[in-house]
């Protein structure tokens, strides 16, 4: 982990099992890499230590569910299309949502489902 505060908020609990991603999150992780190494590195991390959720059907038809939840309140341009899908995936495959990301606020206040920072807002710089 890049930002040690995360990494010692995220190591017990995926030492524990606990963290899950989907495509859609690996590829924003991975999009950071800073060389080839270090997207190697991370894939690894990804594929080794995270269960792995699948973006099928379901999670497509619940982010424009949400979308249109968010539009109905002026909110949709709030909230990109990847976090969309990103909260649709937790959401659908019964997980929580640990984030840095205000935009997930959003999702959680039509979904009611349960989203958490993974530090406070504004602690990493």
């Amino acid at each position: 982990m890049p930002n040690p505060v995360v990494g010692g908020r995220l190591k017990p609990l995926m030492l524990s099992g606990l963290l899950a991603v989907c495509v859609i999150t690996k590829l924003e992780v991975l999009f950071s890499a800073r060389d080839p190494a270090g997207y190697e590195r991370d894939a690894a991390h990804l594929d080794g230590d995270f269960r792995q959720l699948p973006v099928d059907e379901r999670v497509q038809d619940r982010a424009l569910e949400v979308q249109a939840l968010l539009a109905s309140k002026s909110q949709h341009r709030g909230v990109g299309p990847m976090d969309l899908l990103i909260a649709a995936c937790a959401e659908v495959h019964g997980v929580g949502l640990l984030h840095y990301d205000r935009d997930f606020d959003l999702v959680a206040a039509v979904t009611g489902q349960p989203s958490l920072w993974v530090v406070p807002p504004g602690s990493v710089p």
